[in-house]
């Protein structure tokens, strides 16, 4: 349950693929850069509780897909168990973070977090 990231001056956008993207009821998630914090990998994530599900899929131990709701905010999840999770932080969002998997997990950690200020100023 891979997801595309795509990234420019403007959005980050995120693309869910293949049957993930029933599962999660979503078939992109589009943010503005500037709401975007940071990145970081967190495999601890997986094993902690994600919240009440609403709407979305999960199957305990395998994937989690969908909005999960903890505390008063909301992630949003798309990630199978073995893979590397990214968690992307925003502000100003429905979302607090997004927590996906992709196929190079450092690779994109590096470019949000290298390229954040720079984005900022481009504005």
């Amino acid at each position: 349950m891979l997801n595309i990231v795509k990234i420019n001056k403007q959005n980050l956008l995120v693309v869910p693929q293949g049957l993930s993207k029933l599962a999660a009821l979503k078939n992109k998630i589009v943010v503005p850069i500037e709401h975007v914090v940071g990145a970081k990998i967190e495999p601890a994530i997986l094993n902690e509780s994600k919240g009440l599900r609403a709407p979305g899929t999960a199957l305990p131990g395998y994937y989690w897909a969908g909005n999960f709701r903890k505390h008063g905010t909301e992630s949003f999840f798309n990630i199978n168990k073995g893979n590397t999770p990214v968690v992307i932080q925003l502000k100003n969002e429905k979302y607090t973070r997004l927590i996906i998997g992709v196929a190079d997990p450092e690779n994109l950690v590096a470019l949000i977090n290298n390229n954040r200020e720079t984005w900022a100023t481009d504005q």
